[in-house]
């Protein structure tokens, strides 16, 4: 029996507003259709939700967040819940999209298994998996596929996220986008991708539209796929999201969670073949992760604001996938330091000095990369002085009873002698002034220490 159905008003406003994302969606990047079937194309409206808004939580999981849908972004939309046990071609005759919002396939009857796979061929189905279900295996799907899972232990900051070339009508990197999901609260965010679950990478039949990483799947894989119901003909849509369900009950503003959400039931679809193309369609294809990546990225250590010389170690804490590298770079562009994630989640990058200018400071980057492809970027400078100073005089004369030492260097540095019957302390001594030390006739041996700012040292040995 179905129950529980949810309606809201809406405002012409909001009508106009979700009909130019229909239109953008068809527009700007939703996968190709003729001028005269893109005319024929629907977005969601009635929504069918198996098992529920609130499913049961599985063993020894926290289960997943009631579905948000008094949102205003998902105003739209009528949402009705359907259970599992309950599927069948007529129970989904009045809809026009079937949401699977955490429930395991292998949970949903055979015959309501076969309802949803004949729905998709020419309605939509949108998967919405969380860090509850598992890895699953599809097998029984209308285009089958298996899944990673994180599970619900990862740690903030410890994701990548790559945004595929080609078709953005799930993600885009690109503000201005209106399929925009920020990578930054991607990342950041505890749950979404660090307890995502994700496709396996190259399924068969299905196109990546986000392709993420993190410590449980550091290979990665698709949190974000699509493909058609029917491929043949063109007709239905299937959309896979891996994104972690308790990401849409986190307060944030906005939560790209939810956006996704609005996204994947936005996204038409058709429901007469493609005339441009049945029933001969092709599958989709993606760019597989080939699009611009981000990863999170901070120093680890503090970064030395005084002047510096020889090698310099810069911690960078990163996020943890496979094929992470680090480097640091001028603002030519020049390479001065590599390095490769070690224990835990950093890249230790040794900057040798040496290469650049002396007593000046340099611009650089730490440059995190995924597999080649450039993640995250942190600037910093760095004061360089490999310069020893130049003793500019140096003598050592016997007068009575004392021995007699003249200095003069070429720049402020600190000054000490040590030998046998010594005990002159450090000091500091101006640049280009002659400094004269008294010392006792017993001293006859002795060695003086020069060093400048950056700890550059001269070392004489002093005979009376």
């Amino acid at each position: 029996m179905v129950t529980s159905q949810v309606r809201f008003r809406i405002s012409p406003i909001l009508i106009a507003g979700i009909a130019g994302l229909v239109l953008a969606a068809v527009i700007l990047g939703y996968p190709a259709h003729s001028p005269g079937a893109a005319a024929q194309t629907r977005a969601s409206s009635q929504v069918a939700v198996i098992p529920g808004f609130a499913p049961k939580a599985y063993p020894d999981t926290n289960g997943v967040p009631p579905l948000p849908v008094s949102s205003p972004e998902l105003a739209a939309y009528h949402f009705t819940q359907l259970p599992a046990n309950e599927v069948t071609p007529a129970a989904l005759s009045s809809y026009d999209t079937v949401f699977l919002y955490g429930i395991r396939w292998s949970d949903i009857p055979a015959a309501g298994q076969a309802a949803i796979n004949a729905f998709a061929a020419t309605h939509k189905v949108v998967i919405w998996d969380a860090d509850d279900t598992g890895p699953q295996t599809y097998s029984t799907f209308v285009h089958p596929f298996s899944t990673m899972a994180s599970g619900e232990k990862g740690l903030p900051g410890a994701s990548v996220v790559s945004y595929p070339t080609g078709t953005d009508f799930l993600a885009s990197n690109s503000p201005s986008s209106p399929y925009y999901l920020d990578p930054n609260q991607l990342v950041a965010d505890k749950h979404m991708i660090n307890h995502m679950n994700a496709m396996q990478t190259g399924t068969t039949n299905w196109a990546p539209g986000l392709v993420a990483a993190n410590r449980s799947i550091p290979n990665g894989g698709w949190v974000l796929a699509w493909s058609r119901g029917n491929i043949g003909n063109g007709t239905g849509l299937i959309v896979y999201s891996g994104i972690d369900s308790d990401g849409m009950a986190d307060t944030l503003s906005p939560n790209y969670a939810i956006k996704e959400l609005s996204l994947d039931l936005a996204a038409p679809f058709l429901q007469t073949p493609n005339s441009s193309c049945a029933p001969e369609c092709k599958p989709p294809s993606g760019g597989g992760g080939g699009g611009t990546t981000y990863a999170a990225c901070k120093f680890a250590k503090r970064i030395p604001t005084h002047w510096v010389h020889r090698n310099v170690a810069i911690t960078v804490e990163t996020s943890v996938a496979a094929g992470i590298t680090g480097e640091i770079v001028t603002g030519s562009g020049r390479v001065v330091a590599t390095g490769t994630e070690g224990t835990g989640d950093l890249v230790r990058l040794v900057v040798r000095t040496k290469k650049l200018p002396s007593n000046r400071s340099s611009r650089l980057r730490a440059v995190i990369l995924v597999k080649g492809q450039p993640a995250c970027s942190k600037g910093f400078r760095l004061k360089v002085d490999n310069v020893r100073p130049r003793l500019l005089l140096l003598s050592t004369t016997r007068s009575g009873r004392v021995h007699l030492l003249q200095v003069r260097v070429s720049e402020l540095s600190s000054m000490s002698i040590v030998g046998r019957g010594v005990h002159r302390r450090t000091v500091l001594i101006a640049g280009h002034r002659t400094i004269r030390a008294h010392l006792s006739a017993r001293v006859t041996t002795a060695t003086l220490i020069i060093s400048d700012r950056a700890g550059n040292t001269v070392v004489r040995k002093l005979v009376w």
